[in-house]
């Protein structure tokens, strides 16, 4: 009957976070072809979370059938540690992720991790001293002065993660956001579920839901960015076309073409041709209001939109483009019209682009001139 037990809250505790992490697995190995870059940086937050799982069935299992035997209480003690350990580590490896991304590399890396390795060293004399939790002669866990420290420590940590959602704000990356804060949050509650109740296996069902729909939402946001600018793609214009003018808060629609790109593929090679596309990208993007976006619709057609812009905020920010442009040693033409909601999409944009076309003649005949 102890047996039948045991293995019913083995099986319980362990169903659904094994089952998450098979299928995230599966799909890490499916995606990791065409998108190595993501993939690499979720397998060590996969590895940490088996880990996690064997850990705490581990603890588990002294818990229940090791209690009361002495000679158990160093093993005990290590493992209960090393779970403290990893739930943190975990944590820090979500934030890691996200802080690469909103912050775009400008996050130290190392000191998203330092206060989960000094917590390492902090919990190591619980091993021999009582000062973070012991055990009692009958298996019951006490608790010593410093046994909050690892649950202040994901606290801190859980509040860097919310100001790391609510960075994604002023980078309307809303929708980031809005997982970033929900994950937060459930991971937070999971934590005080297993605290307050005594319950097992919650805070890492939790994690693994957090991690695989974490990647999962950036294996979607993947196919919205063009492979060779690495700005959003025509699909993304489409769908954020269609999102935001629903709602009736685009003010302007930009359209965007290279000069002389046939030019520099026929004289310098196509090379030549894929630089100039992700400096015209990369200039375009830098000088975007936030809150705007820009997209690569076509081969050297850009386009981009303004959230609720006025016309001289619009006005700054494509002078700053062209001078950017210019200061990358490229030449572009931009167009621009005013969203109109008594007009079609359709209108709009072909107002934007015969304004492009109008200046990319005013452009050409000007060179001309200056060459006559």
């Amino acid at each position: 009957m102890l047996k039948d037990t045991f293995l019913q809250s083995v099986v319980q505790i362990n169903c659904i976070p094994v089952l998450i992490i098979i299928f995230l697995f599966f799909f890490l190995k499916t995606n990791y072809q065409y998108e190595k870059a993501i993939t690499k940086q979720f397998i060590p937050s996969v590895i940490l979370l088996l880990c996690l799982i064997v850990i705490d069935n581990i603890d588990y299992y002294a818990y229940d059938i090791l209690a009361g035997i002495e000679s158990a209480d160093t093993f005990h003690r290590f493992i209960a540690m090393l779970g403290y350990d990893i739930r943190i580590i975990l944590m820090a490896s979500l934030i890691a992720i996200s802080a690469k991304r909103i912050f775009a590399g400008k996050h130290s890396i190392l000191l998203t991790y330092l206060p989960a390795l000094i917590n390492v060293v902090i919990l190591l004399p619980c091993l021999f001293t009582d000062i973070f939790f012991y055990y009692n002669p009958d298996g019951t866990i006490g608790r010593g002065p410093l046994a909050y420290e690892p649950h202040f420590l994901s606290a801190v940590y859980m509040m860097f993660l919310f100001a790391v959602g609510v960075s994604c704000r002023r980078r309307a990356k809303y929708t980031e956001m809005g997982f970033l804060i929900l994950s937060g949050t459930l991971t937070i509650a999971g934590f005080l579920a297993e605290f307050l109740f005594s319950l097992r296996g919650i805070l890492i069902g939790v994690v693994a839901l957090d991690i695989t729909f974490y990647y999962l939402y950036l294996h979607i946001e993947h196919f919205r960015f063009d492979a060779l600018t690495g700005i959003l793609n025509r699909d993304a214009f489409i769908a954020d076309v269609s999102k935001y003018g629903g709602r009736g808060i685009i003010s302007h629609v930009l359209s965007i073409d290279l000069n002389d790109l046939k030019k520099l593929n026929d004289t310098y090679g196509h090379n030549e041709g894929d630089k100039a596309l992700r400096a015209i990208a990369f200039a375009l993007n830098k000088k975007c209001l936030p809150g705007s976006f820009v997209y690569r619709v076509g081969g050297d057609e850009f386009a981009a939109i303004c959230i609720n812009r006025r016309n001289d905020e619009a006005e700054n920010m494509i002078a700053e483009m062209y001078a950017e442009v210019e200061k990358a040693g490229y030449s572009c033409a931009i167009g621009c019209s005013e969203w109109d909601n008594n007009k079609t999409f359709t209108e709009i944009y072909k107002e934007a682009d015969d304004k492009m076309y109008s200046r990319k003649r005013e452009m050409k005949q000007g060179r001309d001139f200056q060459t006559a």
